[in-house]
């Protein structure tokens, strides 16, 4: 079942945690509003937790790289910048 991760907006935020277990792979797509392309610009990295609460780049999803499966556990949070109209579901 579609969850939505990060709401689609133009604002610099971070989602809420998102743990993904081992075993279980998690698809995350980026969205806007109207379900359409995303425009070109639209970018939300992919944070992963460590052990001291720190959050680290492992990737990025883009108007070039709509979609990733996720599929190392841990504790992972989506961080949009301000600019173009974007959101994050899974899958």
């Amino acid at each position: 079942m579609p969850t939505q991760i990060l709401a689609t907006n133009t604002t610099a935020a971070d989602s809420a945690d998102v743990v993904v277990a081992a075993g279980t792979p998690l698809t995350v797509c980026l969205k806007d509003a109207a379900g359409a392309l995303v425009g070109a610009g639209a970018r939300v990295d992919i944070l992963l937790k460590d052990d001291a609460g720190q959050y680290f780049l492992v990737d990025s999803l883009s108007s070039q790289k709509l979609a990733v499966v996720i599929t190392g556990p841990g504790t992972y949070r989506f961080s949009r910048p301000a600019g173009v109209s974007c959101g994050v579901f899974s899958g």
